[in-house]
């Protein structure tokens, strides 16, 4: 594969984007590895993740396999063999020299410690540290199972095998019913129950109500209840006139 398929080289006429790396005109690319490190040393922290991502992307759509661990390697040895270059090479005599020197050098840390953050294979640490992080995901993990089993624990309490019974042929009565509670409103003008997908109402239907002692299935219920009752659509219907049975009428005020 050509080294320059790594990053997005500037473009020898036209708008260039400022994260592509190279001059105007021409420009040994050889050397893009140190005209990827002088494009970094402009960038403010806030802008790794664009900066990377950039050409990422770039790499993807001009390499062979795209594949991120690869251009993730690359990128990072280019970052740990700029700043060994610094270390060896800082001329502590020039204070000029030795100024810039300090600003690249805090710069490339800044991006190494954003690359061991983004790390999904674990190659920025020792060993040790490898085997620490892992030891400490595998306890996050269960510490985590534990929680996620208590909350089973209650939900098993509260739930329960017995269900509600429909006879038969009035499975589409109830289903009206619930479809009639949606429509009441209290006395402030507000839904007596409201949830914002209907779906819940089959559900509930399918898991605590049988029907003749028999399961409900969601697609006999589902054609009923639209998210929005004012524009069904033609994959929606009214319940028949026939299995509505009941109506819900507001009582009498009570002294």
């Amino acid at each position: 594969m050509k080294e320059m398929s790594y990053f997005s080289e500037r473009p020898r006429f036209g708008k260039a984007h400022p994260y592509d790396i190279g001059r105007p005109l021409f420009w040994w690319k050889g050397h893009y590895d140190i005209h990827f490190l002088n494009k970094l040393y402009e960038r403010t922290a806030s802008e790794f993740t664009g900066f990377y991502n950039y050409h990422f992307e770039y790499y993807k759509r001009h390499s062979d396999t795209g594949d991120e661990r690869e251009f993730y390697e690359h990128v990072r040895d280019i970052v740990e063999d700029g700043l060994r270059k610094l270390l060896a090479n800082d001329e502590r005599e020039s204070k000029v020299r030795h100024f810039r020197v300090l600003k690249s050098k805090k710069q490339l840390r800044k991006f190494i410690s954003f690359l061991k953050a983004i790390d999904k294979w674990n190659e920025g640490g020792s060993k040790d540290e490898i085997i620490a992080k892992q030891e400490s995901e595998i306890l996050d993990l269960v510490k985590k199972v534990a929680e996620l089993k208590k909350e089973l624990k209650v939900i098993k309490q509260r739930d329960t095998e017995d269900y509600i019974n429909i006879p038969k042929g009035h499975l589409l009565t109830v289903a009206d019913l619930m479809i009639k509670m949606q429509q009441q409103k209290t006395a402030d003008n507000k839904e007596l129950v409201f949830s914002i997908h209907s779906s819940v109402w089959v559900k509930m239907l399918c898991r605590y109500f049988r029907h003749d002692d028999e399961p409900i299935s969601a697609e006999t219920l589902r054609r009923y209840f639209p998210a929005n009752r004012q524009d069904m659509g033609s994959k929606y219907a009214e319940v028949p006139t026939k299995y509505k049975l009941f109506n819900i009428v507001l009582a009498k005020k009570r002294s």
